[in-house]
């Protein structure tokens, strides 16, 4: 406690003394318009669920738009543009950066569940029974912006935001400008293609928008190839100054297989090839979605938004769990989830004239499952190679339903030109239940769950003038995240060489986890004037103690309520921009998370990298040519809970040429440069010998890729 203390206390002084350079503003007030304006003055609505200055915010937020959104996911979907950001450290599983898992703050659900919730237009689109994203299911032709808050969130989004929240925000057409169209075709290493194209403007006096796309790839490794793709679109039903309906559709499909990892000795002799066990690994996913989203102006002073979205699922995986070196277990898995989700809120700000705005409102959904689990190998590497390749009999059958519902409130007050006071909260009930198919499963089983999410924050305006706005805020929130469908009622049987000799790791009696937060930080920008140049600097410091985490426990072999840690860190980002065309960034994040209890008190949770950096460059050249260069280095991941050892540290650098021709541009794109041999995370052997497993990541890759856009018909 004596270092939890020394921290807050020492981010309190920190404060303190930014507070001495106070000079009267108001909060409330936009920059001028002539001003060169980048992040600090864009609208955000994923801090407190309305539109506000982020630089008023009293918690970390960050915002990708316009060119920079697109110059950064180029080769990539959203995982690539969050490099940009601090705080976010991505570990790509595949290898080529398909699949990428999350780490936050210290959070890290090893691809077995998430910690940081994803909104497509503030409608959640992880998956029902686990909580994961798929980060390539949004085209970026699609995207307008990314509005990304980090930390525990759950006082306006409740379950799921222990690691942040990011709000994908779609395009909108215009009836009122010329219709646009871009294309995007692609090609690079690995038998790898893409294409996309994007159309937006108005019909019959109706904003509209129309994006499709297709990835294909062979992968870097044996049996690692996949595709993916889909279409979406939108269309203004009502568009008028008071009034707002759009209704939304999303159709995606991906089909993949997945070579998994690799035991060291393999890795030595080749980092390309895949363990007999996985060889028959494999997912097909179908996802269709329909969103209803309106916004209402009642009266001068407020302003009504509702959101209603419907989702259908289907899955069919196949999937091996390695339970020894020698011996693996292989099942496929047919799921279909249904889920419902609803939201209505008020914003109003007539109580006290224009010093104050309260945000008040509700969340509701429902989703249901129904899963079918069916036996395909199990055995040693001989059984493998004897395995016909197609499921056996069914093993276990069941339905599940998880309904929600909760209510919140934000309430923010001016209490002078300078400084901002909010609090908030927010009451979740959640609602679970399972009933096997199987008659040996037992019979139908329910659970429920119940929260109260308070959140206090400060933000204090320490100066402002034609070359500096300074804003420094403070937060103590708590945070929750309820136990997913699958952590509580998964049938998946696991064979083991003691009785029964076939257990299931879900547990229903599983509590959710629960989290205390203290963060403070500033906001910065920076404007000499006579010129274009700008800079932006962005400091989080936080602290959050978890209890009742959810764990494996090697000894019972299921799920548990047995972790405590302490998460700690700090988030730093620098960026400076040129005019409109050029510009860099440099991120740190520290992410320092120790386990509070057991013979593993004060060690660094496994597979969350230490300490991560990203940074980038990009601008004109010489002839027209623009160029950028991109790095990410991570630092001190340990791959065990002792510490004893290590994740190989490492380092890759990315480039890019764009050149104007042919009405377009064309780019050649080259990732790890330098050919960096890394192991993006690893994990050792659940029963306990020396051996280790590693998902290698692809060395030098090359794209070259060609975008061209025409706007009312011509280029």
């Amino acid at each position: 406690m004596k270092k939890v203390g020394s921290l807050r206390t020492s981010a309190l002084l920190v404060g303190a003394l930014v507070l001495g350079s106070f000079s009267p503003v108001d909060a409330l007030q936009a920059p001028p318009t002539d001003t060169v304006v980048h992040e600090l003055a864009s609208l955000v609505v994923t801090a407190n669920r309305a539109p506000s200055l982020l630089e008023s915010s009293t918690a970390s937020v960050s915002v990708l738009r316009g060119a920079e959104l697109e110059r950064l996911s180029e080769a990539g979907g959203l995982a690539s543009a969050l490099h940009s950001v601090p705080g976010f450290a991505f570990l790509p599983f595949d290898g080529s950066g398909y699949d990428p898992k999350a780490t936050v703050r210290g959070f890290y659900g090893g691809g077995e569940v998430e910690y940081v919730l994803v909104l497509l237009d503030g409608q959640p689109l992880n998956d029902l029974e686990t909580g994961l994203i798929d980060w390539n299911r949004v085209p970026r032709e699609n995207v307008e912006s990314v509005e990304i808050l980090r930390g525990g969130a759950s006082s306006l989004y409740g379950d799921a935001a222990l690691g942040g929240v990011i709000n994908i925000i779609t395009r909108t057409g215009d009836v009122a400008a010329p219709t646009d169209v871009t294309a995007t075709l692609a090609a690079s290493s690995y038998a790898s293609f893409d294409g996309s194209l994007g159309v937006s403007g108005g019909v019959t006096g109706r904003p509209f928008t129309v994006a499709t796309d297709v990835r294909t790839t062979g992968g870097f490794r044996r049996h690692a190839g996949r595709t993916l793709g889909g279409v979406s679109g939108s269309i203004g039903l009502v568009q008028t100054d008071s009034r707002v309906i759009t209704v939304s559709t999303q159709h995606r499909w991906r089909s993949l297989d997945d070579p998994g990892p690799l035991a060291q000795d393999r890795i030595d002799f080749s980092r390309t090839q895949v363990s007999p066990f996985f060889l028959f690994d494999h997912l097909d996913e179908r996802n269709h979605r329909l969103a209803l989203n309106a916004r209402i102006d009642v009266g001068r002073q407020a302003l009504f938004s509702a959101a209603l979205a419907g989702e259908l699922r289907g899955v069919e995986r196949v999937r091996t769990l390695p339970l020894t070196p020698d011996f693996a277990d292989t099942k496929e898995r047919q799921l279909d989830t249904r889920r419902l989700t609803a939201s209505a809120q008020l914003t109003t700000s007539s109580l006290l004239g224009d010093r104050d705005r309260l945000v008040v409102g509700v969340d509701a959904s429902v989703g249901s499952l129904d899963a079918q689990y069916f036996a395909f190998a199990s055995g040693g590497a001989d059984d493998y190679a004897a395995a016909v390749g197609r499921r056996g009999d069914l093993d276990a059958a069941g339905g599940g339903r998880r309904a929600a519902a909760a209510g919140f409130f934000q309430y923010e007050f001016l209490s002078t030109r300078r400084v901002r006071l909010s609090v908030g909260g927010r009451a979740d009930v959640i609602l679970d239940a399972f009933e096997p198919r199987t008659p040996s499963q037992g019979g139908r089983t329910t659970t429920d769950h119940a929260a109260f999410s308070p959140k206090a924050g400060l933000n204090v305006t320490y100066t402002e003038s034609d070359r500096h706005t300074g804003h420094w805020y403070v937060n103590v929130a708590r945070s929750f995240k309820a136990p997913t469908l699958d952590q509580l009622y998964d049938q998946r049987s696991t064979p083991v060489p003691f009785p029964p000799f076939s257990i299931t790791t879900a547990n229903d009696g599983l509590d959710p986890q629960t989290g205390t937060s203290f963060e403070t930080g500033i906001y910065h920008r920076v404007t000499p004037s006579r010129s274009d140049l700008s800079g932006e600097l962005s400091l989080s410091v936080y602290d959050m103690d978890m209890k009742d985490e959810i764990d494996f426990d090697l000894q019972t072999f299921r799920f548990v309520n047995i972790t405590e840690s302490r998460h700690r860190g700090v988030e730093a980002g620098l960026k400076f921009h040129k005019g409109a065309r050029a510009s860099a960034y440099l991120n740190y994040t520290l992410q320092d998370v120790t386990s509070r209890v057991g013979d593993f008190e004060g060690k660094q949770l496994k597979a969350v990298p230490k300490h991560h950096w990203t940074g980038g460059l990009s601008g004109g050249l010489i002839g027209g040519l623009e160029g950028a260069a991109f790095f990410t280095s991570t630092r001190t991941m340990y791959l065990n809970d002792a510490n004893s050892e290590r994740i190989p540290d490492y380092t890759t650098v990315d480039v890019r040429l764009s050149h104007q021709v042919a009405g377009g541009t064309l780019s050649f794109e080259v990732a790890n440069v330098f050919d960096e041999e890394y192991q993006a995370t690893g994990f050792p052997d659940p029963a306990g010998s020396d051996v280790r497993f590693f998902y290698p990541a692809a060395g030098r890759t090359s794209r070259l890729v060609f975008t061209t856009t025409l706007r009312g018909g011509s280029k």
